[in-house]
């Protein structure tokens, strides 16, 4: 029986991004492109911990200059409309400033 509000062991929820990094020299050829797995609750917001996700490759990966990530059955995307984020370190033409 449980007790207290709401439902404390809440099953996790995973979905996929395919990941891919740039540096400022080459923006054409990412230099690593890798698939994560991001688990979630519901109620929790899975584009907020896929971009804490690529904050944190910023901060730790300085020659990184810019993230793509989407969502598609291959590492490349096949069109615009499976691109979810595409994160840089400098501002370019409709972007918003990350706040996490």
């Amino acid at each position: 029986m449980k007790r207290g509000f709401g439902d404390r062991d809440l099953e996790s929820r995973a979905t996929r991004y395919w990941i891919s990094c740039y540096e400022k020299e080459n923006e054409d050829e990412p230099i690593s492109c890798h698939r994560a797995e991001i688990t979630y609750k519901p109620g929790q917001s899975k584009q907020q911990k896929m971009l804490a996700y690529c904050y944190d490759i910023f901060r730790y990966s300085p020659s990184i200059w810019e993230v793509l990530v989407h969502q598609g059955p291959s590492e490349i995307p096949e069109s615009g409309d499976q691109i979810v984020a595409r994160l840089s370190r400098e501002r370019f033409d409709d972007c918003a400033e990350l706040t996490i």
